[in-house]
Parts: structure tokens; C-alpha cells; sequence
């Protein structure tokens, strides 16, 4: 008898059933719309990291490409061809070319072997 009794304290009335169950659905939908907002949020994200990248890429771009009068700097091959243009009109200036040339790789050398040790550097700490 007492377990009888103990189960008619546990039981809901058919209101108290209703209402659970009311809130219970509330309760899933509340929980799906977190779920969908959460995932919109991580696609936002996604989409602003790459946007991101994609306006830094841009401003890379356009900063190497000009010159400091806003004209496009030219391509690696309109650059040969116009230096090549100029040493079949003017082949005196051969030598030169070959000397900048030669310059321009020890520079080149020079600013790779600083690069390195500062890497080297970082990479010790």
C-alpha cells in the first residue's frame, strides 16, 4: 500500500503531464534554435577569416604591383623583353646590364643570409 501511495504522489495530474510535455517541446526547439545559430555563427566566422585573407592578398597585391606614382609596375617578362629591346639597340649597354645583374644577386644574397640568421634566431628561442 505504501508503494501505491508513493506512486499516486509521483504521478502528474493530466494538466501537470500537459504542461511538461509543453515544456519539453519548448524546451527541443529552444535547443535546436541555439544549434542553428551556433552554426551560423562558425560559418560567419569561417567566411570572415577568409575575406580576411582575401582583402590582405589584395592589398599585397596592389602594394607590389605600383610603383609609388600609382602606375602598375610591369610583369618579370615586360621587363626582360623591354631590357632585351633596349641591349639589341644599344648593345654598349651589355656591360652594365650584366654588372646591375650581378649587384642585384649580391643584394639578393646579402638580404637572404640576414633573413636566415634572424630565422635562425627565433627559431633558437
Amino acid at each position: 500500500m505504501i508503494f501505491s501511495e508513493h506512486l499516486s504522489t509521483v504521478e502528474m495530474s493530466r494538466e501537470e503531464r500537459e504542461e511538461y510535455e509543453q515544456l519539453m517541446r519548448e524546451n527541443a526547439h529552444l535547443e535546436e534554435q541555439v544549434n542553428i545559430k551556433q552554426t551560423v555563427i562558425r560559418q560567419l566566422v569561417t567566411d570572415i577569416h577568409k575575406l580576411s585573407q582575401e582583402v590582405e592578398a589584395m592589398y599585397l597585391r596592389q602594394k607590389w604591383s605600383t610603383k609609388h606614382s600609382g602606375q602598375p609596375n610591369p610583369s618579370p617578362q615586360e621587363e626582360a623583353a623591354r631590357i632585351c629591346q633596349q641591349l639589341q639597340h644599344n648593345p654598349e649597354l651589355h656591360e652594365e646590364v650584366v654588372a646591375r645583374l650581378h649587384q642585384r644577386t649580391a643584394l639578393l644574397t646579402a638580404q637572404a643570409g640576414a633573413l636566415k640568421d634572424e630565422l635562425q634566431k627565433y627559431s633558437q628561442t
